[in-house]
């Protein structure tokens, strides 16, 4: 199930329901713990066994690493152990067919046969997201940074926690166990904080994300269906404006579900923290890595730049750092060679800006911001593109030296960038005096947009709600 689906009401409202009637922490925590399993097995009972497999793990790895009495090496060996193996779950699921066809490309090319066909893998949905959960408590523990957890059912609730699992943010188990002992009543304050944080998310899901899926789509194709876009057939205009349009689908999207994931939490007295902070208001390419899936990037930062040597090792190195980092992440977006080249440009970009402008803003905000939006905005392409071919062919629509097709957009898809445009003025504070005005506080005019506010969410819902773009990461 998702978010946007209405048998999601139906779970949601029956687990809040029974959450605040019960008494006891523990029960409480039970509930939710089997509110995560019958979520997650909705999609594919069979993989509740993986998840279960990859707790289990990490639980036991944690705990006996956290101990010194084997000595220092064994507990070392024991840490690299548990990663090893929660990666080689990633890599099994998610990494084994891409890299088997790889090879068998690069064999074919000298004339090699290798003989084995591609192998069909179904892509277990949120595994990259619980697995990096799984790996910051191990490492977390390792370090000393956090007491070991001895119950398991614990540890399972951090990893397979509902509200953000299939999508995340990736939450630090140093923010969660702590959450989990706390005693929670349920407030207004609480439940409209919740409230506010779904709605929004949902508006940005179901009433902008949904609706530029059906201008994307035709253009760049169905991420499921490799192969089955014809993109001769489009005007420059209509390249254009679909890459503007996954700018905006792909942000409102994912935006979104994580407004959603916090918002649900909230519901049961849980904290996660946000994982956007309007990221297309950035002037340069560092602001937008802080402000983009922030749980992301400051995972990167934590458990592979960092240990990888960081800024400590000299310039250049910082540089190999900055791209190695970014070459993997991009890697963990998804199993394709058009992922590691984004990776490598946002990575090659950190260098530069590190190496020439040192975090400052390099042409004035405005010149900046346009520069770096279009840089995000241009590497969007191969994110989304099928292939290479299809990469270069959108980029050189936006060079007009192309000669396109006659198909065209429709109008409406030009209507991101105003939407666009005010997301960035929010997140530039430049709005806050229209929301804070007091006329606002007045009962009658509050409840009376909030209501108009509903009915145009709800005529712009689309008949048929599109799957969240990172369930397939």
């Amino acid at each position: 199930m998702i978010f946007t689906d209405a048998i999601f009401f139906v779970f949601l409202a029956s687990v809040f329901g029974a959450y605040w009637l019960l008494r006891g922490k523990e029960t409480r925590l039970g509930l939710l713990l089997c509110a995560s399993a019958v979520f997650y097995g909705w999609w594919d009972w069979r993989f509740l066994g993986l998840i279960g497999f990859v707790i289990l793990i990490s639980w036991a790895v944690a705990n006996f690493a956290a101990k010194r009495a084997p000595g220092e090496r064994f507990r070392r060996l024991a840490l690299i152990a548990g990663i090893a193996t929660n990666l080689s779950v990633i890599a099994i699921f998610k990494y084994f067919g891409f890299f088997a066809d790889s090879a068998r490309a690069m064999l074919a090319t000298v004339g090699i046969d290798p003989g084995w066909t591609a192998l069909n893998i179904l892509l277990p949905v949120g595994i990259s997201f619980y697995v990096f959960q799984a790996i910051s408590y191990i490492v977390d523990v390792a370090r000393g940074d956090l007491a070991p957890e001895r119950r398991l059912r614990r540890v399972a609730l951090y990893i397979a926690f509902f509200p953000q699992l299939v999508a995340g943010p990736i939450v630090r188990a140093a923010s969660f166990f702590p959450q989990m002992e706390r005693t929670k009543t349920l407030t207004s304050a609480l439940f409209f904080a919740g409230l506010r944080a779904f709605l929004l998310g949902f508006a940005y899901k179901a009433g902008i994300a949904d609706n530029l899926a059906q201008f994307v789509d035709p253009i760049y194709g169905n991420a499921q269906v490799a192969g089955d876009t014809d993109l001769a057939a489009w005007s420059n205009l209509a390249l254009i404006g679909a890459t503007l349009a996954f700018a905006g689908l792909i942000y409102f999207d994912f935006a979104g579900y994580s407004l959603m994931a916090i918002g649900v939490a909230r519901w049961f007295g849980f904290y996660i923290p946000k994982n956007f902070d309007y990221p297309y208001s950035s002037p340069s390419i560092d602001d937008f890595w802080r402000r983009w899936h922030i749980s992301l990037s400051s995972w990167l930062r934590d458990y592979l730049y960092i240990p990888l040597g960081g800024n400590r090792r000299g310039e250049w190195k910082t540089y190999r750092n900055l791209i190695a980092t970014m070459v993997l992440g991009g890697l963990w977006h998804g199993a394709a060679w058009t992922f590691v080249a984004w990776g490598a440009m946002h990575g090659a970009a950190l260098a530069v800006h590190r190496a020439f402008f040192k975090g400052k803003v390099a042409l004035g905000f405005g010149l900046s911001l346009m520069a770096t939006q279009l840089f995000v905005l241009l590497t969007w392409v191969p994110f989304r593109a099928e292939s290479f071919a299809d990469t270069l062919t959108i980029w050189s629509a936006f060079t007009g030296f192309r000669e396109g097709g006659s198909g065209s957009l429709s109008v409406w898809v030009w209507l991101i960038l105003p939407l666009i445009a005010l997301d960035a003025l929010l997140g530039r504070g430049a709005l806050k005096p229209v929301i804070q005005a007091k006329v606002w506080r007045q009962p009658v005019l509050y409840w009376g947009s909030l209501g108009v506010f509903s009915g145009i969410l709800l005529a712009l819902y689309p008949l048929e709600a599109s799957p969240f773009v990172y369930f397939q990461f």
